[in-house]
């Protein structure tokens, strides 16, 4: 997996996908506090195509000079183009992503987290669980949870459960333990 502490935020427009959510300024120099949507804070200052959206619409295109991950889980990041810790102001609650063309290649067995939202979920025996509908990240790992007919289950996204992803098939295949089953649902 590689995207999200917590859920997929809202998608902001057709086309971007979203690495974080501005939290709020910090510090005097106009860095902002970024709630992650993605694999860390490496992945901010390796893009070279960030954006910065609201409603839609495409604020303005920003580059990292710096970025850290805080001791709350956040990131910590200093764009160019915020000088002032008022401009950083005016950017609460306005996305970071990158146009879904550049967001580059996952090394294999890596996925986006909104290439596998609503994708069906089936056992290596055929048993189709539901699709999934949202992705937690745990302490320890991200946590698939899969809904069908009003009913939850979740599946630790670890490789030795989640066997396939087949995207063009909008497929994944699960070797779940005998404790996770249709009982033990939500």
């Amino acid at each position: 997996m590689n995207n999200t502490p917590g859920s997929l935020p809202v998608d902001p427009a057709d086309g971007f996908v979203v690495l974080g959510t501005i939290v709020r300024p910090h510090g005097l120099k106009g860095e902002v506090k970024v709630d992650l949507a993605c694999a860390g804070v490496e992945r901010l200052t390796s893009c070279k195509n960030l954006k910065l959206v609201k409603h839609g619409k495409e604020l303005m295109k920003v580059t990292v000079i710096r970025g850290f991950t805080h001791n709350d889980g956040d990131a910590v990041v200093r764009f160019k183009e915020v000088q002032s810790p008022e401009e950083a102001e005016t950017l609460r609650g306005v996305y970071v992503a990158v146009l879904s063309e550049d967001r580059g290649e996952l090394p294999e067995d890596q996925y986006y987290m909104d290439d596998l939202m609503g994708l069906s979920v089936e056992t290596l025996e055929g048993r189709k669980m539901g699709v999934i509908d949202e992705i937690m990240e745990g302490p320890a790992n991200s946590v698939l949870v899969i809904k069908k007919d009003g009913r939850e289950f979740l599946v630790p996204a670890l490789k030795s459960m989640i066997r396939k992803v087949d995207l063009k098939a909008k497929l994944v295949l699960v070797d779940l333990p005998e404790e996770i089953d249709e009982q033990t649902a939500d």
